[in-house]
């Protein structure tokens, strides 16, 4: 049973008829209001097939996970929103969601098995998407403002393919700076660079830096003062007036050194 008539004396009543009788929350539902009453008859239908399906599937998942949560319907268009409520779900989102971007790979690949018209399913956590993408938003504008300050590009930190259109989207219009994506997954990551003047400072040439001297030989000279190779050896260090060298007669006595001057 996929759709009921039900009627109460207000469209609410009615509609929580119609809720208890499909055993479905209003979130999974579309109601027409047949008579506004009183008595009031509304037509309740649920949501389209795959959609529920797809609700079936995460809730199913999350039950044999042990996992306890709600699972409801967000939207039924392509791609269609699950959204998950429930206490202590950190252990479905994962470090920066990479657990729950595993899970909702899972529920693709079960949902599309088999199928020729491939559709996509996204699955979010106590609206965790929802926060994560402010916080994407607010970083990208703060890491703009950066380049545009210093001149210099900004390399984010790896991210999964819709945080990576949220930031392009974020910065398509700002001005100063456009946006690249480099690398390969699971490491891809988006690069903010300066455009306009600020590729300009950035780009700028900068004073050149002084030649190295040449390289010296062994033996060639250092400036005034002369290489290692011109300076004296020990042996042929000049003499200072008539100071004799160690070992020689002194001037005015004997030659051999045998006879010494008499004793005061």
């Amino acid at each position: 049973m996929t759709s009921v008539e039900t009627s109460g004396k207000s469209v609410d009543e009615a509609i929580e008829r119609a809720l208890e009788e499909l055993e479905e929350a209003r979130e999974n539902v579309a109601v027409e209001v047949i008579e506004e009453g009183p008595p009031a008859k509304v037509r309740v239908t649920l949501h389209e097939t795959y959609a529920r399906r797809s609700r079936q599937v995460v809730a199913e998942l999350l039950t044999r996970m042990g996992i306890l949560g709600q699972v409801y319907i967000r939207k039924v268009e392509d791609p269609v929103m699950i959204d998950v409520t429930g206490d202590n779900l950190g252990l479905l989102i994962g470090w920066r969601g990479e657990t729950l971007r595993a899970f909702q790979t899972v529920v693709n690949l079960i949902l599309n098995e088999g199928r020729t018209d491939r559709r996509r399913v996204v699955v979010d956590v106590e609206h965790y998407r929802n926060r994560r993408e402010e916080t994407v938003r607010e970083m990208a504008l703060r890491m703009a403002e950066r380049v545009r300050r210093t001149g210099d590009r900004v390399l984010m930190d790896p991210m999964q393919a819709y945080e990576r259109r949220i930031v392009h989207i974020t910065l398509e219009k700002e001005p100063g700076v456009r946006t690249e994506s480099h690398g390969e997954e699971p490491n891809r990551r988006v690069a903010i660079l300066p455009e306009g003047a600020a590729a300009l400072r950035r780009g700028s040439p900068r004073a050149a830096m002084p030649a190295p001297p040449p390289a010296r030989v062994a033996g060639e000279g250092y400036g005034d003062r002369g290489g290692y190779g011109d300076r004296p050896r020990y042996g042929d260090r000049p003499r200072f007036g008539d100071r004799p060298r160690f070992g020689e007669p002194r001037p005015g006595g004997p030659a051999d050194g045998s006879e010494r001057p008499p004793e005061g």
